[in-house]
């Protein structure tokens, strides 16, 4: 006497330890002598990553674990029950990999009231990670220009989004003209770049880049 033989795929992937999908094929029923093909859409969710600044910080700054594991289970009813696992793991990239942060001199526009000079900062990186789009928030400080102590010359903040590949968005400082003179001078800049969830959160990363002008 032959029975038929019940199938099923589950399971979950994760990034860096923090769950981003689980799976589930239901029960597939395969009768004697026969076969079948398994099929498993995994949507993935990332508010568990988003909501651990350990895993977040790895993701958006490291190249971090992707792991899917899986189980088989597999009956046979009455006669006997089996459950086969298994793991596979491969190396995501960063979200925010080979990030760099160029000053745009010619573009630098006086304000209205000529006490604010508002430079472009081009930010570029390329994500290649899971994740396809988001937003963060970001803040930007230039902290060093040539000629003069570590200080606070400006800032600008504001969303920071992101989509899958290469990435670019270029953001206003509003720099004090007190601190320039009549020109900008040449040399190296420092920019200081955090990064948070929101606008109200507590930043979870930090780059410090350098420019040349």
């Amino acid at each position: 006497m032959t029975f038929p033989l019940t199938l099923e795929l589950l399971g979950n992937v994760s990034l860096d330890n923090a769950t981003i999908g689980n799976f589930d094929s239901g029960n597939y029923v395969i009768q004697p002598n026969g076969s079948a093909t398994v099929n498993v859409t995994i949507p993935l969710s990332f508010a568990d990553l988003l909501n651990d600044s350990k895993a977040l910080q790895e993701a958006a700054a490291n190249s971090t674990q992707l792991s899917i594991n899986a189980m088989v289970s597999a009956h046979i009813v009455p006669l006997l029950g089996i459950n086969i696992t298994k793991s596979v793991n491969s190396t995501a990239g960063p979200i925010f990999g080979d990030l760099t942060a160029n000053l745009n001199t010619t573009g630098a526009q006086l304000s209205s009231n000529h006490q604010t000079l508002q430079m472009p900062l081009a930010l570029s990186w390329q994500n290649s990670s899971p994740l396809a789009e988001g937003t963060f928030w970001y803040r930007a400080n230039l902290t060093d220009i040539p000629g003069k102590p570590t200080g606070d010359y400006g800032s600008a903040s504001g969303p920071l989004n992101f989509t899958q590949g290469q990435n670019y968005q270029t953001v206003q400082l509003n720099l004090p003209v007190s601190d320039f003179g009549k020109e900008i001078p040449s040399g190296a800049y420092t920019i200081q770049i955090t990064l948070s969830q929101s606008q109200l959160s507590e930043p979870f990363l930090q780059f410090t880049r350098s420019a040349m002008v």
